[in-house]
């Protein structure tokens, strides 16, 4: 699988994970939260060794 595209992935499912857990705010809220922020982590992570900075 192409980095880039594991890098999109990550990004938009960390994005859509972090709105939907905005919208409920209850005891999923918090989790979809948390693993809304993991993904991004990983996305930047991805990002980070994809420019070689």
């Amino acid at each position: 699988m192409n980095p880039l595209y594991f890098f999109i992935a990550t990004a938009l499912c960390g994005f859509a994970l972090a709105v939907a857990g905005v919208y409920v705010l209850l005891g999923l809220g918090w989790s979809l939260l948390a693993g809304g922020g993991a993904l991004l982590l990983i996305a930047g992570f991805v990002r980070k060794g994809l420019t070689g900075d």
